[in-house]
């Protein structure tokens, strides 16, 4: 009976065409709204892809201007024995907590400013919309993206941890 009804309104609408009217139907307007749904979801994933970019250089540059103001420390570390393996872990550590307090920060942020924004539209074009919430964070998501950020922020470390990792001790004592 639904291919029936299916088939029934699509002649409906090819007749109307023929006469020269515009048919839409609530199915059209819905699949209309979901495409711009997914159009601004996909713009607002490319902004949030430049901004993670950018954030994995700024931890580039942090951790390796790091590395060269610690030079005489890490070549302490190493001269008192201290291995490659751990000092590449400590500024790896070092990398996932700033990628981890940037994360957490952020999230936080964008809880407190989209809940302004659920407020603000509750009281006014959503009125009468019960249960509805332009954004929704849940503890899983807010999870996930730290734990996704506090990767990419290792993975952004993770050079600047292998070049501290590598130096000599005698030329990183003498570079103080």
């Amino acid at each position: 009976s639904g291919e029936k009804t299916e088939e029934k309104l699509n002649q409906i609408k090819k007749d109307s065409e023929k006469a020269g009217y515009t048919v839409t139907t609530a199915q059209d307007q819905v699949k209309s709204i979901y495409d711009l749904i997914n159009a601004i979801t996909g713009a607002l994933i490319v902004f949030g892809a430049i901004a993670l970019l950018a954030a994995s250089f700024g931890i580039i540059n942090t951790l390796y201007m790091s590395v060269r103001e610690r030079t005489g420390e890490i070549g302490l570390m190493k001269a008192m024995g201290l291995s490659n393996r751990k000092v590449f872990a400590l500024f790896s550590a070092e990398a996932i907590l700033i990628g981890m307090i940037g994360s957490l920060l952020g999230v936080l942020g964008a809880m407190a400013v989209g809940g302004a924004l659920n407020s603000i539209a509750a009281k006014s074009f959503l009125e009468g919309l019960d249960g509805f919430e332009l954004t929704k964070f849940t503890l899983e998501n807010s999870f996930v993206i730290v734990a996704i950020v506090a990767f990419i922020a290792f993975v952004a470390g993770a050079l600047p941890s292998r070049s501290a990792s590598r130096k000599d001790p005698i030329e990183a004592l003498r570079y103080e």
